[in-house]
């Protein structure tokens, strides 16, 4: 029995993009590596500093404006904006996104944050970017409880993610007939398998 190179292919990118995302490494970084030969690096995992989330960032009382409350405010902005699944936001949100790419513009272009897989300003919008799942396990975002949810948290489902706006609600977007929308957190038919705020 032959093997099939085009299959064989496909089989190691595939693990390549997994094996990446559950690392949290941008998968062009991991190639770079292995073609030099080397292990693949943390260096492209990025996480949040509390320099880079600035002076509104309060270690004991979570944000103020600047932070959290920023990250709501802005989500809030794209209420009712299109849905396409996979799809790349574009430079100005001008393209229909789903829940992903919907959390990846407004964390890393309008707040120029990092996101996983890219440094603080260098996500564009013009890539679909990270996934859901490269976000449940990303090291950029602290776990915390349900119970500790506020505005700006990011809230992550098995294939579905969101933004917080408060304790009991958040906006994400949600299919081509919804789009995007504030629903509740707790209603979205299942529990949700990580609660993250930025570091």
């Amino acid at each position: 029995m032959s093997v099939n190179g085009k299959a064989l292919s496909a089989v190691a990118v595939g693990g390549l993009f997994l094996w990446s995302g559950i690392k949290g490494f941008s998968v062009l970084g991991t190639v770079g590596d292995i073609i030099k030969g080397g292990p693949a690096s943390q260096g492209t995992i990025y996480p949040l500093t509390a320099d880079e989330l600035g002076s509104s960032f309060q270690v004991s009382g979570g944000f103020s404006g600047g932070g959290g409350a920023g990250i709501a405010q802005t989500a809030l902005r794209y209420e009712g904006h299109a849905y396409r699944y996979g799809g790349a936001p574009g430079r100005q949100a001008q393209n229909p996104w789903d829940c992903s790419s919907m959390v990846n513009f407004v964390v890393g272009v309008e707040r120029g944050m990092a996101i996983p897989g890219y440094a603080t300003g260098r996500y564009d919008g013009s890539s679909h970017g990270p996934s859901t799942p490269q976000w449940a396990i990303w090291p950029g975002t602290q776990k915390i409880s349900r119970a500790e949810v506020q505005a700006g948290d990011i809230i992550v489902w098995v294939g579905h993610m969101g933004i917080a706006i408060d304790n009991t609600r958040y906006i994400s977007a949600l299919n081509p007939k919804t789009t995007t929308k504030i629903t509740t957190i707790d209603n979205f038919g299942h529990t949700p398998v990580r609660f993250g705020r930025f570091l």
